[in-house]
Formats: C-alpha cells, structure tokens, sequence
C-alpha cells in the first residue's frame, strides 16, 4: 500500500512543519508548499491524496488557487480542505463555493486535524500513542 500524500499550502514555514511532525506518526508524508507556484509545481509532480489549503498567502491567495485547481487540474478529485484563521460563517462558505471539501479553523487542536485526516484519506484511527491499530508495540 502506498504511503498517503498530503500536500500542504502555507506560508507560514513554522506552523507547517508542525503539522508535518503531527501527521508524521500517521505514516503520512507531508509536502509543504509555501506559495501557490511552489504548490502547482507539487501537485503536477506528485498527485497528492489530498491538500491543505491555507487562505492567506503571497503572491495568490488560497481561495484563487483552490478555483484554478478544481477548473483546470484533469486528476481524479482530491479533497481540498482549506484550513484557515479567517473562518467566519461567510468564510467558510466562500471557501466551499470556491471548490473546497471541507473547513478548518485556525487553530485547531491535533486531534482535530487527524480526524479529519483519517476521515478523508480512509485510514484506521489511531491510538493515544499514535499507532494504528496492530501497528508496532502492541504484542502482535
């Protein structure tokens, strides 16, 4: 089974690694794109699983790459869920009417984030020690 891809949008270097650590013992890989240049270059190049999509970026902001990716990419539909501190209620709907799958808010907790993951990319839930299920440690 191959190792899920998730493409990740965001300026902010900082806050992208920690959600690459936090979604590392999932077994994810996490690409980070700091721009949307950077991030079509990626997404031509790997076919991620699904991306996170922040808003708020240089040179064009999230909203315009979501619609550019959904009119224009000839891939199966990967789900795009725009994670973002703008997230007021006409937000959020902005984001859905732009093409996006789903809507979380900055900040959200690491549970969150991993539901959300494990949800859209079909994967086993995971213990409190991060492992899935019959993963290593467990006796088996």
């Amino acid at each position: 089974m191959q190792r899920p891809v998730v493409l990740l949008i965001d300026d902010e270097i900082g806050y992208a690694k920690v959600i690459q650590d936090a979604l590392q013992p999932l077994g994810i890989e996490v690409l980070i794109a700091t721009n949307a240049t950077e991030a079509l270059l990626l997404y031509q190049q790997v076919n991620p699983s699904m991306i996170l999509l922040d808003v708020m970026m240089p040179e064009i902001d999230g909203l315009t790459l979501l619609r550019w990716l959904r009119e224009h990419s000839d891939q199966r539909r990967i789900p795009i869920h725009v994670v973002s501190a703008k997230s007021t209620p006409a937000d959020q709907k902005a984001a859905i009417k732009a093409g996006a799958d789903g809507f979380l808010a900055k900040p959200f907790t690491f549970e969150e984030l991993r539901h959300l993951i494990i949800e859209h990319l079909h994967l086993p839930p995971v213990t409190a020690t991060g492992q899935a299920p019959g993963g290593p440690g467990n006796g088996q």
